[in-house]
């Protein structure tokens, strides 16, 4: 994966974790609720990867090896974690949503317990939502007729 790719992935992540947020946020104060939950910390996740699954198709017009897709989900998933930790210490003060996952004192224990809890489940998603979305898009290329 290209490093444009990478920053895309950086940027639908961001626009998806924050349209999110905003959101439920909104949500919450119309319904009188507290909606959110773990699930919406995924959701950028797996939006990203499919994002990236179907660009790479498009541009190579072929699923990425499985070499290629690890190594697309360990970079995109340290970019999640990071771009996590700091939506969630960074911008909690204007987005609340945000501020209710930082619910740790960085550098302790518990925090390194939820940091490595995010990190696979940020690893399995973009593993697995970039591999379905290059898939899908090689179908419908060749049912097109763009590719053999």
């Amino acid at each position: 994966m290209s490093a444009a790719s990478l920053i895309r992935y950086a940027l639908v992540f961001l626009a998806v974790a924050v349209g999110v947020a905003l959101l439920v946020g909104f949500l919450n104060t119309q319904i009188d609720s507290a909606l959110g939950s773990s699930a919406q910390l995924m959701v950028p996740a797996m939006i990203a990867a499919v994002i990236e699954g179907q660009q790479f198709a498009r541009r190579e017009k072929r699923k990425p090896g499985g070499a290629e897709a690890w190594n697309f989900a360990w970079i995109a998933t340290v970019i999640a974690v990071a771009l996590n930790v700091a939506l969630a210490y960074g911008a909690g003060r204007w987005l609340p949503e945000f501020g209710k996952l930082a619910v740790t004192e960085p550098g302790s224990r518990q925090f390194l317990i939820l940091l490595g809890l995010y990190a696979g489940g940020y690893l399995i998603c973009n593993r697995f939502f970039l591999g379905i979305a290059a898939g899908n898009q090689v179908s419908l290329m060749r049912g097109r007729g763009e590719i053999e």
